[in-house]
């Protein structure tokens, strides 16, 4: 390993699961990852005024979380990530979970968006979450040459050499902008447009595709 820079979450292994009903022996087994989204959706219904109860109607509530790590079991439960709040809230909207590599969250919103435009959802909590629990996910990014060799992660630029990995867990609640103004809901901003697509064929698999990426933000934009 050839970098030692990085970010990380403090107390990923701390957790109340009483306090979201859960025995504690089940929450032992739960991947930290499922543990810190469930706690970043209810800190995200909090912070709009609401609670799980007071959000809107049970079947029109969707969870869309974003991830792609899975070390701490041998078998990946990344539906689980999401299915876990709707079980506890009561949510009955769409409830998934969504791995397109680092664009995990970005499109966990977009299909959120979606959901939300097409009528499925009246509101949706949208966002994602890693961690990095072992050392084995850094020797395979300096396998691929992925990281970076310095404390700076220059991207798009010409000193460009890798990333910078880090944990992060974040969520968000999506509504129509009327409704939120209706319910005295706390708008910390407007969507105005999102768009995805996928690379196509590059010269390398892990190789971004530069006309891909500037056709899906004129996509957004218009």
């Amino acid at each position: 390993i050839y970098s030692r820079w990085g970010g990380s979450l403090d107390g990923i292994d701390l957790f109340d699961p009483l306090f979201f009903h859960i025995a504690p022996k089940e929450a032992k087994r739960m991947d930290p990852q499922e543990r810190l989204f469930l706690e970043a959706c209810y800190h995200a219904i909090e912070d709009a005024g609401h609670t799980p109860a007071t959000l809107g109607r049970p079947e029109q509530i969707g969870v869309i979380a974003g991830v792609m790590n899975a070390r701490y079991t041998a078998q990946p439960f990344h539906y689980s990530i999401a299915n876990r709040v709707s079980y506890l809230f009561n949510f009955q909207g769409p409830s998934m979970a969504v791995d397109t590599a680092c664009s995990s969250s970005l499109t966990a919103i977009h299909l959120a968006l979606e959901s939300l435009y097409s009528g499925m959802s009246r509101c949706a909590i949208a966002g994602g979450v890693n961690t990095i629990i072992d050392a084995v996910h850094f020797m395979q990014m300096t396998e691929l040459s992925m990281m970076s060799s310095g404390s700076q992660c220059n991207a798009f630029g010409a000193a460009a050499d890798g990333l910078i990995d880090a944990e992060g867990v974040g969520a968000a609640v999506l509504k129509p902008l009327a409704d939120a103004q209706r319910d005295g809901d706390h708008v910390y901003g407007i969507i105005k447009g999102s768009a995805i697509n996928a690379g196509g064929r590059t010269w390398g698999y892990t190789v971004p595709n530069l006309e891909a990426q500037c056709r899906v933000v004129s996509l957004a934009l218009e």
